[in-house]
């Protein structure tokens, strides 16, 4: 055993240990002896690395669904239709690698509101997430489930949204935040953002929930990238994932979803560049196309050997019913994503990246690189005729993976990996300091890009609370610099004994217990700081907060 969680989501039990046993023993397996050779060098070298590889021909990433496919179409009461939905996402969260994404939940669940009072609406849905809060993915994880909602403007959907939103607010018995599932607001001109949009109350509901509980985050259907589909018809699956044009046949997030990923390292490649950008470019072509060659073996693996009978009988991916899973995963994504942006153009041109200034000079340079990957992608999608798209990497463990083989490799004696990761795809690294706006100003532009999926962040000193103002004032600048998906970060802590929620150092100020729970945002959900990986921990202790030079509203924060 490793010793460290390559996951924050991992509970260390009994089950735990042995999964992870497991995990290295099927990894192991399967770089030895089902993928290419030298996609298996590049994946120990951590120049190109293999995600979810214990099911690499097994089953496929995530999933874009609804109630509907998962509990049938028969009536039933809203207690009763929320306790069959957790045990269809129990079954389906064992069933693939990654996250379950419910498109529009407000629409899935407003026909099962019958004669229900809100209290119980309210008590069925903090029912509901606690079960999601319990280990029941592999036995020592919790399902990533995302609940999508915010454009259905139906009197029902509206009520359902409200009170799921209250019962989020609430937590558990002893107020505690849930972690799970992750909701997403999805924003849409003429329907939740204008004073006079039938549901700009329930965006102003969401916004003040983000500001205790850090969750909702925000979906932008208005985007460069969104615009000219349907808003009903898009959404997030997991901590960013985005499902939307095909090549194949139906458009949108529906029964359809992440097939693969391969996460390159762009940081390695600039070391191994030496400062040469012709030769950067060269690295770069040739791992772009090791990763196509990589994620179309394991696509072609799993139509061979995957384990998708129970899909077929269901029938909740996109043509299941054919019995063929060629038919079946050709609607899905195939996606190259990327870690350490800025690091490598750092390494590459030769500068230490301490400030907004020296960011702002490279700022064409660090984008023409994102571009030629998308137009890589875009390329091979045509040519394949197979989904491939860009992903801005969350790699939650990889980030520190990556730096740390790098120091003692080719980074060896360089200060962006002695730090021990690398910043997550685009972002800006997280010991710069800058404002909110300069932070979204940078990162807005590269969305677009990724059409696979991407985040941006803004981190907060402390909990807004009631300052909801501060909260909308950056989700909505993050919407008009055509930021596809974002959200807020603070430190959330709570006494496990009485349920304070505040900043806490070591007891609660309340009740005087050491039984303190922080909870961070490690990637795409959240999790106790705790439990994060060896590079998430240097990661987070680095982190500056994007409050400075903020508005009147802002500084109250």
């Amino acid at each position: 055993m490793s010793g460290e969680n390559d996951l924050a989501n991992r509970k260390s039990n009994a089950s735990g240990d042995i999964i992870e046993v497991g995990q290295e023993y099927r990894k192991k397996f399967v770089l030895q002896k089902i993928i290419p050779n030298k996609n298996a060098v590049k994946h120990n070298n951590r120049t190109c690395h293999i995600h979810d590889l214990e099911y690499y021909d097994i089953t496929y990433n995530c999933i874009g669904i609804s109630v509907r496919d998962l509990i049938g179409d028969r009536d039933r009461s809203f207690s009763n239709m929320l306790s069959a939905l957790f045990r269809s996402i129990v079954e389906l969260t064992n069933m693939q690698s990654g996250g379950i994404g419910f498109i529009n939940f407000d629409s899935d669940i407003a026909v099962y509101i019958h004669n229900e009072s809100d209290d119980e609406i309210i008590d069925s849905f903090r029912g509901l997430f606690l079960n999601l809060n319990m280990n029941t993915r592999k036995g020592c994880e919790k399902p990533y489930v995302t609940f999508n909602y915010g454009v259905d403007t139906g009197e029902k959907a509206r009520r359902a949204s409200f009170l799921m939103l209250r019962a989020f607010e609430l937590g558990d018995e002893k107020n505690n935040p849930f972690v799970f599932p992750n909701l997403i607001f999805k924003m849409k001109s003429g329907i939740n953002l204008e004073k006079f949009s039938v549901n700009y109350d329930l965006y102003q509901k969401s916004l003040s929930v983000t500001a205790k509980k850090m969750i909702p985050t925000y979906f932008n259907c208005d985007s460069t990238s969104n615009k000219n589909l349907s808003a009903e018809n898009i959404g997030i699956m997991g901590c960013r994932t985005r499902v939307a044009s095909n090549i194949n046949g139906q458009q949108g997030a529906f029964n359809r979803g992440n097939v693969a990923c391969a996460t390159l390292n762009l940081v390695q490649l600039s070391y191994l560049a030496k400062r040469d950008r012709e030769k950067f470019y060269e690295l770069l072509d040739e791992n772009l196309e090791d990763a196509k060659e990589l994620l179309l073996h394991r696509f072609y693996t799993l139509i061979s050997k995957g384990k998708f009978d129970e899909f077929y009988d269901k029938r909740y991916y996109l043509d299941s019913e054919r019995h063929n899973a060629e038919a079946m995963l050709k609607n899905g994504t195939l996606s190259i994503g990327f870690i350490g942006l800025w690091d490598a153009v750092s390494v590459l041109y030769g500068f230490h990246l301490n400030c907004e200034k020296k960011m702002k000079k490279y700022a064409n340079e660090a984008y023409e690189i994102v571009q030629y990957m998308r137009k890589y992608t875009d390329k091979i999608t045509e040519k394949e005729h197979l989904n491939f798209s860009l992903l801005a990497s969350a790699a939650e463990g990889v980030t520190g993976k990556f730096a740390q083989y790098d120091a003692q490799n080719a980074g060896k004696g360089y200060d962006v990996c002695k730090k021990g990761y690398y910043t997550n795809s685009f972002h800006v690294p997280v010991s710069v300091e800058m404002n909110y706006r300069s932070k979204i100003d940078f990162e807005g532009k590269f969305h677009k890009l990724c059409n696979g999926g991407a985040i941006t962040y803004v981190e907060l000193k402390e909990m807004p609370g009631k300052n909801i103002e501060a909260v909308e004032e950056i989700i909505e600048y993050a919407y008009s610099r055509d930021c596809n998906y974002m959200g807020i970060n603070f430190p959330l802590d709570n006494c496990l004994e009485c349920g304070y929620i505040g900043r806490i150092a070591d007891h609660c100020p309340w009740c005087k217990s050491d039984h303190i729970r922080k909870l961070r945002r490690v990637s795409g959900y959240l999790s106790e700081d705790k439990s994060f990986t060896l590079g998430k921990r240097k990661e987070l202790a680095d982190r500056k907060y994007h409050t400075e030079n903020f508005t009147k509203s802002e500084r109250r924060i």
